[in-house]
């Protein structure tokens, strides 16, 4: 099921704001962190209760490369406010039969590794980024494109960052997810085939800053689910949502 490790997936881009450190003198060549996050998820699965699941997060930054846990993104260029990175992301989507009895007799469903390209582009009122990455472990099969409008109110020793993200998401990955196979069909759960639909996400991000090492994190956020998935009969809510507390330490 879309649970401990897709959530995870959402703690690492809340620790990237975490760990962008205050302007210093002379910036560092490198910096790395260890962290712990508290997540809280409910992924629309039905009988899939709520989770509350401990995920802990390794963080490394040069100028150019940046790995929080399983993700890494690479600056292949930058002009003025715009810029353009090579990006891997760890998909753990998926669900086991044993998770639910929703899922028996149905074959488990894998997470992925994902690439792509990611543009990012300042302006004075928000930040623009549009991402496109396909599955480069055959699992899938599919592929997701995102277009996110964000903008960040900084404080002294806090930082604000509400966001809004429509993700445009492959037949193959909807109908992989949230497909029913004919052999998986029963009286109770009917044969579905997903078609490509737009999920539409809002949330916001908060990190307080203690001196230059220890950042506290919260992350919240809730996605709209698009008609395809909505529809299927393994979902019983047009949405999900996501809780996350977490703390880090920058060295």
């Amino acid at each position: 099921m879309m649970s401990n490790e897709f959530i995870g997936t959402l703690l690492f881009s809340a620790i990237a704001v975490a760990a962008s450190p205050p302007v210093l003198a002379e910036e560092p060549e490198s910096r790395w962190g260890l962290g712990l996050g508290l997540v809280i998820s409910d992924q629309g699965y039905i009988d899939v209760s709520n989770e509350v699941t401990p995920v802990p997060v390794v963080y490394y930054q040069t100028e150019n490369f940046q790995l929080l846990g399983p993700n890494f993104s690479y600056k292949l260029a930058e002009m003025s406010d715009l810029t353009l990175d090579f990006v891997g992301q760890l998909r753990f989507d998926g669900f086991e039969e044993g998770d639910s009895d929703t899922f028996r007799g149905m074959e488990d469903r894998s997470g992925s590794f994902d690439l792509g390209l990611s543009v990012g582009y300042q302006t004075g009122f928000g930040d623009f980024s549009a991402q496109f990455i396909t599955d480069a472990t055959n699992e899938h099969k599919g592929n997701e494109f995102s277009l996110t409008y964000s903008t960040s109110y900084n404080f002294e020793t806090y930082n604000i960052k509400p966001y809004l993200t429509l993700t445009r998401q492959s037949e193959d990955i909807v109908d992989y997810y949230y497909g029913v196979r004919s052999d998986e069909e029963t009286q109770s759960r009917a044969l579905y085939i997903g078609e490509a639909t737009t999920n539409v996400e809002l949330g916001v991000q908060a990190n307080w800053r203690v001196g230059q090492h220890h950042n506290f994190i919260t992350y919240a956020s809730y996605t709209a689910f698009g008609s395809e998935i909505k529809d299927s009969p393994l979902v019983d809510a047009s949405g999900s949502a996501n809780l996350i507390l977490g703390y880090m330490y920058v060295f």
